[in-house]
């Protein structure tokens, strides 16, 4: 009698664990969709957060174009050769700058991918919440950055990445019509 109640209740721990590891979800149409999306923009997030630190480590003392790009030459007035010649450890600090965004990055990407994975692919509301904050913010900032590269004569929209100081302006295009596929159209198939 005592071995089948234990089994009873191994039974129901392992359905629980189960039930925790893998989400259920009757998800359909845009839902079904946009949950997928976001999973795919927080691994989009960590494998930049990953790969730009490495390429802008590794490409010193050559001028790192992930880093320090040609529109950022035209912000500061100094050319890479000349921030390394005035001061190698200025160059590393630029680098390394640019690494601590990316830590903030990856950051930014695994809570993507957790809170999509699971709670924005059972439809809830607050994860919608989280994952829209998660990703407007940071375009508010970019538009800020934006405003003052542009008071700098620096063009706001150029489609070749790194020929603006303010980043890759196409990626940025790109991610606003993910994020739209991603959170906008699924937004009414959420729970109350």
């Amino acid at each position: 009698m005592e071995s089948g109640k234990r089994k009873k209740t191994r039974s129901n721990y392992m359905e629980r664990v189960n039930n925790t590891l893998s989400p259920q979800t009757n998800t359909k149409g845009w839902l079904n969709i946009g949950w997928k999306l976001m999973v795919a923009y927080g691994v989009f997030f960590i494998v930049l957060s990953i790969l730009v630190p490495l390429h802008s480590y590794f490409s010193l003392p050559n001028q790192p174009m992930m880093t320090f790009a040609l529109g950022d030459e035209r912000f500061t007035g100094l050319s890479w050769s000349q921030i390394m010649s005035a001061s190698p450890d200025l160059g590393l600090w630029i680098v390394f700058t640019m690494i601590s965004m990316c830590a903030m990055m990856m950051g930014l990407g695994i809570l993507i991918l957790a809170i999509a994975r699971r709670h924005y692919r059972q439809g809830e509301r607050w994860a919608w919440l989280a994952l829209l904050a998660a990703t407007l913010i940071p375009f508010a900032h970019y538009i800020f950055i934006s405003g003052v590269h542009w008071s700098h004569g620096i063009p706001l929209w150029t489609l070749l990445p790194g020929s603006s100081g303010v980043g890759a302006d196409l990626i940025n295009i790109i991610a606003l019509v993910w994020l739209y596929f991603g959170l906008w159209l699924p937004r009414t198939e959420l729970k109350d």
